[in-house]
């Protein structure tokens, strides 16, 4: 990696990343998104990092693919081999761009990556890809509907038209305008403001509850956040903050990972993943990567069986009841993607409480539920993973990892 294309400093819990090709507007190649990606790898890792700014260097944030070339040839393909492109959304970190100037294209896309975007008061913006004869393009046709609503996210795929921050703001692209040439000392100052004040278990299981929750009815999402904040009660986190709070005190909030756990932080990668990507992917993140590289398309997905707050299962009765529900969720979310059961080349079933009986019997409800005439894809049948989790939030959870 060429250190000098991508700039990482931390100070006072921030992590600035800042894209340093300024000769070319910080234009997009291989090269450059290796060094960008690997850089939000190390901020990921970073213990000093709590929080991540990602911006530009010179007048622009990024416009998108170098389509043009220029000095310093990449000798990286884009996008890269190495490296999957959307590292920043499995970051359990805040990100906040701050987005300085030009922003199109590929450059887009990793803003919207971002949780939070800032943009320059001059900033402009453009999908621009059907202008150049290219499709909606690292996954932009998912997220922007998510961002910005349907109706918006057509507008400006479909046109590539250029759109002002101002616009951005009323559309929902971007959280806040900032006077010109302010863009980056506000995004450091709000960044700086939530690792001082926010507890970094807090923000990673924030983060996770709003991207499972897209998939899951109302009374799921209930109960999983009754659940976590049970399981948060007396933890370190908790008692820190509500300490900090009583005594008028900024608080003290341990690293994430050495403060409050939660299961999920337990969970492991999905099972009999090979090391196919650069060392510090995890192996979930190392099968996306190959599966990308393959020319394949993978969504991962899951289907829960939800408790109340006295701890009954939501809905079902029995294990075959519970099964079955799980399963059409699983159902449900693949054909959102436009998948099928037939699709799915792998599953991983995650127990909660697991102890002998439970585990045989969930494995006789699935039997039961086939014979009951619940379709049960062949994968699932396998049981290819049986994990434990700490987590009364769930009886079961199945996911799916689908590729065709």
């Amino acid at each position: 990696m060429n250190e000098d294309l991508c700039l990482y400093d931390v100070q006072d819990g921030v992590a600035v990343v800042t894209l340093n090709r300024p000769e070319r507007n910080n234009g997009m190649n291989g090269d450059l998104e290796v060094a960008f990606l690997t850089r939000l790898l190390q901020a990921a890792d970073d213990p000093a990092a709590r929080t991540i700014v990602i911006t530009g260097a010179g007048k622009a944030f990024c416009p998108g693919a170098d389509l043009a070339g220029g000095p310093g040839a990449s000798s990286e393909p884009l996008p890269n081999t190495k490296i999957p492109v959307d590292v920043a959304r499995r970051i359990a970190k805040p990100l906040i761009a701050a987005v300085n100037g030009a922003c199109a294209g590929v450059g887009l896309v990793q803003a919207l990556y971002c949780d939070v975007r800032f943009a320059d008061a001059n900033a402009k913006f453009t999908c621009a890809f059907p202008r150049r004869g290219l499709i909606a393009e690292y996954g932009i046709a998912w997220i922007l509907p998510r961002v910005a609503g349907r109706g918006v996210a057509t507008d400006l795929l479909v046109s590539g038209r250029v759109f002002t921050a101002a616009e951005a703001l009323q559309y929902g692209v971007v959280n806040r305008v900032c006077e010109p040439g302010t863009v980056l000392d506000e995004a450091i100052a709000y960044a700086k403001d939530v690792a001082l004040n926010v507890a970094p278990g807090s923000m990673a299981t924030i983060k996770r509850q709003l991207e499972r929750y897209e998939w899951m009815d109302w009374d799921g999402a209930l109960a999983d956040s009754h659940a976590l904040m049970r399981h948060s009660i007396g933890q370190p986190d908790v008692v820190e903050g509500i300490g900090s709070f009583v005594e008028r005190r900024t608080p003290a909030f341990a690293p994430l990972g050495e403060g409050s756990r939660y299961p999920w932080m337990e969970r492991p990668g999905p099972l009999g993943v090979r090391p196919l990507s650069p060392e510090g992917l995890s192996k979930a993140q190392g099968f996306f990567h190959a599966v990308e590289s393959a020319g394949g398309r993978m969504v991962s997905v899951a289907g829960q069986v939800a408790r109340n707050a006295a701890g009954e299962v939501v809905g079902a009765g029995d294990l075959v009841a519970q099964t079955a529900q799980a399963l059409a969720n699983v159902e449900q979310a693949l054909a959102a993607a436009g998948l099928t059961p037939a699709d799915v080349v792998k599953l991983n079933y995650y127990i909660v409480d697991l102890d002998p009986e439970k585990a045989a019997a969930f494995g006789a409800g699935a039997a039961l539920a086939k014979q009951n005439g619940v379709s049960i894809p062949r994968a699932a049948a396998t049981m290819l993973g049986v994990t434990a989790l700490v987590d009364p939030a769930y009886l079961v959870e199945i996911e799916a990892v689908a590729v065709r």
